[in-house]
């Protein structure tokens, strides 16, 4: 089957939207008392896009042998709406890596590995390379995104997202570019257990057809 590229996306997923309940006593001049509703962490629903995204991720990891790696390993995202596709080539990636998904399956196929597929990338870096990374969360992230409900964002004046705290990682947006008179990450620093990965963008192109 011929499946489409973000997850980044990473990718990747279901979420939810809450609303808030504003109760007012009605003899108070007290504040309204907003009472949050209680929310299990979700994968956000994934966004209707089409876009391919080419860069460098530079990573540091301990593995699970407590055997510290670093390298670098070169990307090509291509994202169609839920569809993804992402091929690594260089150490990091073993040759050439290639993975193929949607929100409810990837395939890994590489060289050293063979093919697996499994319902979870981070399932599969885990059993290949021996370290894991978000790459669920990453098709958002490299739209500048929220991946999941529970996410902590933070903005700057312009209403630009400059980081994001997902359970246990962290993304900061340290620099954008623009593409196509659109506003998109150049530079993700990412850190989490065990990792420590920079994401550089260096052409991300909006609406092109993916392989």
């Amino acid at each position: 089957m011929k499946v489409f590229l973000m997850t980044a996306a990473t990718i990747l997923l279901l979420g939810g939207c809450t609303t808030k309940t504003v109760i007012t006593p009605p003899t108070s001049t007290s504040p309204p008392i907003v009472v949050e509703p209680q929310i299990e962490p979700a994968i956000a629903s994934p966004k209707q896009s089409i876009w391919t995204a080419s860069g460098k991720f530079s990573v540091r990891v301990i593995d699970q042998n407590g055997k510290k790696k670093g390298g670098s390993v070169y990307f090509v995202w291509q994202q169609n709406n839920q569809d993804y596709q992402v091929i690594l080539t260089g150490p990091l990636g073993q040759g050439r890596t290639t993975l193929i998904g949607n929100t409810e399956y990837v395939t890994m196929q590489s060289a050293k590995t063979g093919e697996l597929t499994t319902a979870s990338p981070e399932d599969l870096f885990e059993q290949s390379f021996g370290w894991t990374a978000p790459v669920s969360y990453l098709k958002y992230w490299l739209e500048a995104l929220p991946a999941t409900s529970d996410a902590v964002p933070t903005y700057d004046a312009n209403g630009q997202l400059q980081s994001l705290r997902e359970g246990l990682w962290q993304a900061d947006f340290i620099k954008y570019q623009s593409s196509n008179n659109q506003l998109v990450p150049q530079k993700i620093m990412v850190t989490g257990p065990n990792l420590n990965m920079t994401v550089l963008i260096s052409d991300w192109q909006p609406n092109l057809s993916a392989l």
